[in-house]
């Protein structure tokens, strides 16, 4: 130590010269709940001085040497001449300090005391090669003297040369057979080396070493079980913890507890300094089942949030001033930008409810069903949005980030998000730029498995905030280590017992306080609820849009089309009866063309059931199948059989373009439609199929001559208004080459149904072979 205190450290805590590691401690805490920091400044720093160096071992061994001097006689002088050098790097005058050992040694080179003081300055001046060169001497003048060896083993440790100070570490135990802490560092040394399991075998050894205390007996448990985890040997490090606790009485006083606690929590901090918190962790958790009346030696998550309300008064005040100090409800960030989105959100979501109602298409269930997620989504969005706004609103406090002296704590309206410096494990600084021109930088900082990006405006500023939280980070571990965290300025505005409460979900909530995912639910379930009463209106408009588009087409197909795709609307009525008038109109034309004279006035009642039979199926489709069914052998080979299959080949079209002009010239166009089995989805099913089979058959028994056979079919049958069915027809085939056999079978089959065209000279099947010889003269 570089300074002491002026006063006798006994008697600033009120102790004995015997008190133990134990007692120290509780007087300590004792006498600063008596004179808090905060109101007695002074008296403080003199109570930590004085427990500073009580606790440490090397320092309170020189002082009682020092108090334990003579006071007058040779011995007196030759202690006041050693008190004169320790005033001296006291006073912050090494150099005068270094002065005094030298001429003292120079009167009497075998004061190995002088050697000794001189040792332990040089390396506390971090100069162990020097100190190691004044420890050798002193070894080489007790050789025997295990405390030498044990300066000796520090200053080679220092200078890392770790085998030789596990040597020397050795010796100083040979020497000390009753000494703990020579096998302390041993086995300090020997873990740092690699070889664990002889470095716990040295502690056992000092376990068993006679006269060993029982706090001594815990410290080294301590010490075993940290060592264990250290090296991922957690389940035996689990068993040691066990026979720690179990040999802590049950009925054991809370002083020996706190001890014990403490120890636990000295362990913990190393092993937060080495970046293992799990580890550290565990040996708090074990702490605060020893020893649960401590506020500090606790489990820390590496993060947990609290909400707002969950808070003791004395954190909300410390908020507020924080609040004040950062004007963190002034940002302009921390309402407005809530209150752009909550309201962006309700115009989007309203928009949408908007859109669904109004839409002319129809929407099968499939589409609803994405309409009231796309809702549902929405207005939960909005309710989370407006929460956070009224948060926002509501919050005394704003948004901003400041610095605890054991946390990092981001303030967000109405919760703060803590995370323990004990976790801190690195910090970068990343400078943002826009077009070469710096915008802010961003400190980027990881909390053992987790990281978290603070951005700050000014480099300095940023550099000045990284550093505050090393620092902080630094002097948590080390009052952690020294049991000292309990009288730390500041730790009652945020008990780090409040945290642990977080559990594994990391949040501690406000008693009767729900989380947002029921109002989300409840908003999404409104969303989808306005979207359901949505759909018997926007059904309603879209039957209306459908109809209007129906109505401007001015074709009785389309009309004919919606009463198929739509049987029980408002508007069928209205469409059957537009349906009606212009099958009327079909029929008064049909009328007036085959009037009662005409040749063709016996298929007015046939062409009269299929008009009511497009009123009834609401079909106007007529379909005409042709197909071949000779008789094995009947086509004779030759040129003549090839032709008549290409003409074949285009029977359909000329049927289906034949019967299109028969129902043209008797009902008018667009009537009825014909086609030859083809898909047509807009004209919907077939209200009658007409199907005709070609056959060519000798003309008798013995007869070479041919003849050719339609037999025709109609699916549905014809009622008794009909023409009569089957219908065979048969001409005589004078050429398998040409139309003419095809023609004679039509016209066969127009005069038999009396059709229009009936007696008509003209072709009946549009050829190019018939129409050219119609032309010529």
């Amino acid at each position: 130590m570089s300074s002491e205190p002026s006063q006798n450290p006994y008697d600033v805590l009120g102790l004995p010269r015997d008190a133990d590691t134990r007692a120290i401690k509780k007087a300590y805490f004792e006498r600063v709940r008596q004179h808090p920091p905060e109101t007695f400044p002074e008296e403080f720093k003199r109570l930590r001085e004085a427990y500073e160096l009580l606790s440490d071992p090397e320092a309170r061994q020189a002082w009682d040497a020092r108090a334990a001097t003579p006071t007058d006689g040779p011995e007196a002088a030759r202690s006041a001449r050693l008190r004169e050098a320790d005033e001296l790097f006291k006073a912050g005058d090494p150099d005068g300090g270094y002065a005094v050992l030298h001429r003292l040694l120079a009167e009497d080179p075998a004061w190995h005391e002088v050697r000794t003081l001189l040792g332990r300055h040089l390396l506390l001046e971090d100069k162990p090669a020097d100190a190691l060169a004044a420890f050798d001497a002193v070894v080489e003048q007790c050789p025997k003297d295990w405390e030498a060896h044990l300066h000796r083993g520090w200053a080679l440790q220092r200078l890392g040369r770790r085998n030789d100070a596990a040597d020397a570490f050795w010796r100083a135990g040979r020497f000390g057979p009753t000494q703990v802490a020579p096998r302390v560092e041993l086995a300090d040394c020997l873990a740092e080396l690699g070889q664990v399991d002889d470095a716990l075998a040295t502690l056992a050894e000092a376990q068993g070493l006679a006269g060993v205390t029982p706090m001594d007996m815990l410290a080294l448990k301590v010490r075993r079980a940290t060592l264990l985890l250290e090296h991922g040997r957690n389940a035996d490090a689990a068993r040691e913890l066990d026979g720690l606790e179990a040999s802590i009485p049950a009925d054991a006083d809370a002083e020996l507890r706190g001890w014990a606690g403490g120890q636990l929590a000295s362990a913990a901090a190393s092993l937060f300094a080495q970046q293992k918190s799990e580890a550290a962790n565990q040996l708090l958790e074990r702490g605060r089942r020893i020893n649960p009346d401590s506020a500090t030696e606790v489990a820390y998550p590496v993060r947990v949030t609290l909400d707002v309300a969950a808070l003791p008064e004395v954190t909300r005040e410390w908020l507020n001033t924080e609040a004040e100090r950062h004007q963190g409800w002034r940002r302009f960030s921390s309402w407005v930008w809530p209150a752009v989105l909550t309201f962006g959100l309700a115009v989007v979501t309203l928009s949408l409810l908007v859109l669904f109602l109004r839409a002319p298409g129809e929407f099968d269930v499939f589409l609803w069903g994405v309409c009231a997620v796309f809702a549902a989504g929405f207005s939960a969005a909005t309710f989370a949005a407006a929460r956070v706004f009224l948060r926002a609103a509501e919050s005394p406090f704003g948004l901003f980030t400041t610095v605890h002296p054991l946390h990092l704590v981001q303030v967000q309206r109405d919760r703060i998000t803590v995370w323990p410096l004990v976790h801190l494990q690195d910090v970068r600084l990343v400078n943002h730029q826009n077009y070469g021109v710096y915008t802010h930088t961003e400190v980027e900082l990881r909390f053992s498995n987790q990281r978290l990006k603070v951005p700050v405006r000014g480099k300095q500023v940023a550099e000045a905030f990284a550093q505050e939280l090393l620092g902080r980070r630094r002097r948590v571990l080390e009052l952690l280590n020294r049991g000292m965290l309990d009288a730390e300025s500041g730790v009652e505005q945020l008990p780090p017992a409040l945290l642990a409460r977080g559990g594994a979900r990391g949040h501690v909530r406000a008693e009767g306080q729900r989380g947002p995912v029921p109002g989300m639910l409840a908003a999404a379930g409104v969303g989808a609820l306005l979207v359901t009463l949505c759909i018997v209106p926007q059904s309603r408009r879209a039957e209306e849009h459908v109809w209007g588009q129906f109505l401007s087409q001015d074709d009785l197909g389309a009309t004919l089309a919606y009463l198929r795709d739509r049987p029980e609307t408002r508007f069928t009525s209205d469409a059957q009866a537009r349906v009606d008038a212009a099958l009327g109109l079909a029929r008064e034309q049909l009328t007036a063309r085959l009037d009662p004279g005409s040749a063709a006035a016996p298929s007015v009642p046939f062409f009269a059931s299929l008009l009511d039979a497009v009123s009834r199926t609401h079909s106007r489709r007529v379909v005409v199948s042709w197909a071949a069914a000779d008789a094995p052998g009947a086509l004779p080979p030759g040129p003549g059989a090839e032709k008549l299959k290409a003409s074949r080949a285009l029977r359909d079209e000329q049927l289906v373009d034949a019967w299109q002009r028969r129902f043209d010239e008797a009902l008018g166009q667009g009537v009825l439609r014909v086609d030859a089995r083809h898909d047509m989805p807009k004209e919907g099913p077939p209200m009658m199929t007409l199907r005709v089979q070609e056959q060519l058959r000798s003309a008798g028994p013995g007869a070479s001559a041919l003849e050719a056979v339609w037999t025709v079919t109609a699916d549905p049958a014809f009622g008794a208004a009909g023409p009569p069915l089957p219908l065979e027809l048969v001409v005589p085939v004078t050429s398998l080459e040409g139309p003419h056999v095809a023609e004679a079978l039509f016209r066969a089959w127009v005069d038999r149904w009396h059709l229009p065209g009936t007696g008509d000279v003209r072709p009946l099947l549009s050829t190019p072979s018939l129409l050219a010889q119609e032309s010529s003269p």
